[in-house]
């Protein structure tokens, strides 16, 4: 089965992207703007929306490529790119007030490393806000294409914030309609770079796909169909996991 080629592939942000990032902005929402280390950033759009927000941005990921279209689309001075590794971030502790995760951490073999190194490199009482896949029950071809080692259940990422030393919330969220739209629409699209063996952006197919995404005004309505979502959010039967921690004082929380 080929993979997932990340900072070769397209990426595509349509609505379910944009629906996802909200909630994680939203989490932030009473945060206060500071130095912020947005981690696996990709093509940089959550970055670019919390540049907006106010907060000084550190993009890390581990795709310089990626990096690189990130800081074409956003803009000199946008944010501050580095190529690092979520296990080894190469700041001293305490260097930054917040940060975000965003479909990360199902990706890392070391995923406990990685939240260990989230909480050193965050001040006492800073804040962690992400998003993972899930429920392994959901668990497809997708994921392996994705490359993900695992999807998530809410006690099993509470328990490894906790041990990482936060204290955190964990909620589902995208049931129904983004789980319709995953069923009806989504699939397909995997189905079709499961089957193509070259770059997404080479397939036409692909390629229309990702037009669409780029007209604002269909994501924007399907994202005001999924915020019909938040009324089932804690359901169980979400797509994925939001999490918003905050950094223990003292002795790591167990």
């Amino acid at each position: 089965m080929p993979k997932a080629q990340w900072g070769e592939d397209a990426e595509f942000f349509g609505p379910r992207h944009g629906a996802r990032e909200s909630r994680i902005l939203r989490l932030l929402a009473g945060t206060k703007p500071g130095l912020h280390l947005e981690c696996a950033a990709g093509l940089g759009s959550l970055s670019r929306a919390l540049a907006a927000r106010g907060f000084r941005v550190v993009a890390v990921d581990a795709s310089l490529k990626s990096l690189a279209v990130a800081r074409k689309l956003a803009g000199a001075g946008a944010f501050f790119p580095v190529v690092a590794d979520a296990c080894r971030l190469p700041f001293r502790p305490g260097t930054f007030s917040s940060a975000t995760s965003a479909e990360t951490l199902e990706h890392l073999p070391e995923d406990a490393q990685a939240l260990s190194e989230f909480a050193r490199v965050l001040q006492e009482g800073g804040v962690l806000a992400g998003s993972v896949p899930h429920d392994p029950k959901q668990w497809s071809a997708w994921d392996e294409w994705a490359g993900h080692v695992r999807r998530y259940r809410q006690e099993e990422l509470l328990e490894k914030l906790a041990q990482a030393g936060f204290r955190a919330r964990v909620t589902d969220w995208g049931f129904p309609l983004v789980r319709l739209y995953d069923a009806v629409f989504l699939r397909r699209v995997n189905r079709r770079r499961l089957e193509i063996s070259g770059p997404a952006a080479g397939d036409p197919k692909l390629r229309w796909v990702a037009r669409i995404g780029r007209w604002r005004w269909v994501v924007a309505a399907v994202r005001w169909l999924f915020a019909f979502d938040s009324l089932f959010e804690g359901s169980g039967r979400g797509v994925g996991l939001l999490f918003f921690a905050q950094k223990a004082a003292g002795p790591k929380v167990n």
